[in-house]
């Protein structure tokens, strides 16, 4: 496999499966897992919900953009996004020249039932941290997802999240892959 064709990152809204799917998957591709976000708490020792609260949402945009571009450098790796990574117009054009890119995709109220009860996402929040309401989730999470919609299909592959087993999942995601990985390899040898 070639270098370029060597990071996945795998993209889509928080809870549409990236932290489940992403270790399993690169255990399939025979590399290795990074989460994103978990690498930016080991990074700076603070937790993404006290980064925001603490330093505002563009300095974790900037630590974000900081750890891609060290992975980006990397081979081999699986890389969990954060659900509004591609937002960052450097971060986008530096995933898209890297390596190949997965949407995992998923309704909005698969999400929603998926995140309700979740208490580390802080743009699912209410004011002063409130808990929201799973109509005010729902509500939320479409209005975030219209805006972040466009970069998530600009994905090289793209795999529904909803119903399927995560094992099915996995090895449709492993095939896919491997035939984008062969097409673009093949691709630039014409």
């Amino acid at each position: 496999m070639k270098r370029e064709h060597s990071l996945i990152f795998l993209t889509g809204f928080s809870g549409s499966g990236k932290s489940t799917i992403g270790p399993l998957l690169a255990n399939s591709l025979g590399y290795e897992f990074v989460d994103l976000d978990q690498t930016i708490e080991q990074n700076t020792g603070k937790t993404i919900t006290l980064i925001f609260a603490e330093d505002g949402e563009q300095c974790f945009r900037n630590l974000e953009e900081e750890t891609l571009k060290t992975l980006a450098a990397k081979s081999n790796l699986v890389i969990s996004l954060g659900g509004g990574v591609l937002e960052n117009e450097r971060s986008y054009a530096l995933i898209h020249e890297s390596g190949t890119l997965v949407y995992l995709k998923s309704s909005i109220k698969t999400l929603s039932r998926r995140l309700y009860n979740k208490t580390d996402r802080p743009l699912l929040k209410g004011e002063k941290g409130r808990k929201l309401s799973y109509e005010e989730i729902e509500e939320k999470i479409s209005t975030i997802l219209s805006k972040r919609e466009p970069r998530y299909e600009s994905a090289n592959i793209t795999v529904e999240t909803d119903v399927k087993r995560i094992g099915s999942t996995v090895e449709e995601l492993t095939r896919k892959i491997e035939r984008y990985v062969r097409n673009a390899s093949a691709a630039a040898e014409d």
